[in-house]
């Protein structure tokens, strides 16, 4: 056994006593934090100059809409009929110490016809990238994991585009992912022509879906954003005290989460629209019409919230039947699965690579270089790390 516990029982235990710590600082700080949301209601026109002000410093807070910050918007409706499309994505990065130089992205998608007496369809399309193109720069070096991570989104949202293309013809649709839909590239990497490229090639795929005709969605789970309570803090400022400084830290807030200001809301009830306040939304998404906004619902029932953290671009946001049916398939699915929609479950599941199937792949290039005489081989590096995890399985 490399992990010797018993050298951590003091650290465990101020552990304990830290989170015991912060969550008696948060049962005080949350009842203010949500008065002062209270208190907001609907923004005025001293808030929206302050937000104005703030974006200058690039402030990336929630930024309120003609919609109360401190409402909370009942379960809509069910249609008789309306289809929930979902994909998700997984990638092998390439390994100099493998048998080849190759990466994979394989992509799991779920298409759910609610009204309808029939299984969903599920699928999965694995494609492995492995020529000089796929895996070096044009200026030397091979593909940063960054890009590759790019291509995987990229190829999510291409997917449920393509599976929309065919649904919502027949009934209202919505098409989720497993994350947000802001790219946070931007601070993996500072090559920006890459940065243009990536995005480009995403936002492409969110032209697709919006001619489509279906709503999309990207959904985080026990969300730890903060994009409110900077807006509380923002709110709390004299116009004229509005600097880098003083939005760099959010004072009184500290600590706080949207996740925690938003526990009024009762299962199946969603929060105010915000607009995402990030420079990168404001660049690269709006000019496109795809101005992202976000809002939080409860997904769970009673005795056990379950608070999903939601991004919808504009044209889902500003047209009510889409929103409301967004919020509608959350909450359904949710109830399927207990906290999460059932389909983002499922994707994950048929997208997935597995230790087990990575050997096996494996094992099928290598059968593949045998075949033309080749003599392929691991590195001993990863000769080693195999011998010790199959000595750690066999005798534990």
């Amino acid at each position: 056994m490399a992990l010797e516990f018993n050298k951590l029982t003091k650290e465990v235990e101020a552990l304990g006593q830290n989170v015991a710590e912060r969550l008696a600082e948060l049962a005080e700080q949350l009842p203010v934090a949500q008065a002062a949301l209270d208190s907001i209601g609907v923004a005025d026109e001293v808030l929206l100059r302050k937000v104005e002000a703030a974006r200058q410093h690039r402030w990336a807070g929630g930024i309120p809409t003609s919609e109360a910050v401190n409402a909370a918007f009942p379960l809509p409706a069910a249609p008789v009929r309306y289809t929930v499309i979902a994909a998700d994505g997984s990638q092998v990065y390439p390994d100099r110490h493998g048998v080849a130089l190759y990466y994979l992205i394989n992509i799991g998608s779920i298409v759910f016809r609610c009204g309808l007496a029939q299984a969903p369809d599920t699928s999965s399309r694995p494609e492995v990238y492995y020529q000089d193109d796929d895996l070096y720069e044009d200026e030397g070096g091979q593909k940063p994991k960054v890009k590759i991570d790019a291509e995987r989104d990229r190829a999510e949202l291409a997917e449920l585009a393509r599976l929309s293309a065919a649904e919502a013809a027949q009934a209202p649709t919505v098409a989720m992912l497993d994350n947000g839909l802001l790219l946070y590239i931007s601070l993996l990497t500072e090559n920006k022509a890459l940065l243009q490229e990536l995005w480009a090639g995403y936002i492409d795929q969110l032209d697709a879906l919006r001619a489509s005709g279906a709503a999309v969605a990207g959904v985080v789970d026990r969300p730890r954003a903060a994009g409110v309570v900077r807006l509380l803090h923002l709110n709390s400022l004299p116009l004229e005290q509005i600097t880098d400084q003083a939005l760099r830290e959010l004072g009184r807030w500290e600590r706080l989460t949207d996740g925690a200001l938003f526990e009024f809301l009762r299962p199946g009830e969603r929060s105010a629209l915000f607009v995402h306040g990030s420079p990168d939304n404001e660049i690269r998404y709006a000019p496109r019409g795809h101005n992202l906004y976000f809002f939080y619902v409860n997904a769970g029932r009673t005795g056990k919230d379950a608070l999903l953290r939601v991004e919808v671009p504009e044209w889902v946001a500003r047209d009510p039947d889409r929103l409301n049916l967004v919020h509608l398939a959350l909450v359904e699915q949710s109830r399927v699965s207990d906290g999460f929609p059932y389909v983002l479950m499922r994707a994950h599941e048929l997208a997935v690579v597995t230790l087990p199937e990575r050997r096996s792949f494996d094992e099928m290039v290598m059968g593949s270089l045998i075949r033309q005489k080749l003599r392929p081989g691991i590195s001993q590096k990863a000769q080693g790390k195999a011998w010790t995890g199959a000595a750690r399985r066999r005798y534990p």
